[in-house]
């Protein structure tokens, strides 16, 4: 007979959009907490690429705390991994209060994100100036996610002081 639907036929495509259905409700809510774990973990990367480029990294040139250079990359290591230069520190704290948008320009953060970098004693008391913050934006939003990585370097006086560096990317 033609034009006749067996009843097997009308429940196999019932449970066949019921399934199809379920499965695109289940993918379509899922989406927001798969897009905050995304954007999470680039944030900690980053974090985690900033953190190191301070720490190991001398910068460009290696000498660059000296006023008649023209800084190309900024790095706080004075060439041995986990010793920090406290003049490079103080120069940091002084290119940033001049100008934020020219240090973010030679870390090469892009537009999108922006960096606080905090350097302190382990007493929590800052090393340079007044505040813990030696570099960062001057006005910081608190709904933006952020991440922040903190590392132990050791600051190259003649105590040799452990001290506490901190990236945090907005």
């Amino acid at each position: 007979m033609k034009g006749v639907v067996e009843i097997e036929f009308i429940i196999s495509i019932f449970v066949f959009i019921t399934t199809v259905s379920f499965v695109t409700s289940i993918v379509i809510s899922n989406m927001p907490l798969f897009h905050g774990a995304s954007m999470s973990d680039t944030l900690k990367a980053k974090s985690w690429q900033y953190s190191e480029m301070l720490l190991f990294d001398e910068g460009a040139p290696t000498d660059w705390q000296l006023p008649d250079k023209d800084v190309k990359r900024i790095g706080l290591s004075n060439g041995k991994r986990y010793v920090l230069d406290k003049d490079k520190i103080d120069k940091l704290a002084a290119l940033c209060s001049s100008g934020y948008a020219s240090v973010k320009d030679k870390l090469g953060l892009d537009f999108r994100n922006d960096i606080i970098i905090e350097v302190s004693y382990l007493d929590d008391s800052p090393v340079t100036g007044s505040s813990k913050t030696i570099c960062g934006p001057s006005a910081v939003t608190q709904i933006r996610p952020r991440f922040q990585t903190v590392r132990l370097g050791i600051l190259n006086d003649a105590d040799k002081t452990i001290i506490h560096i901190k990236a945090i990317i907005i």
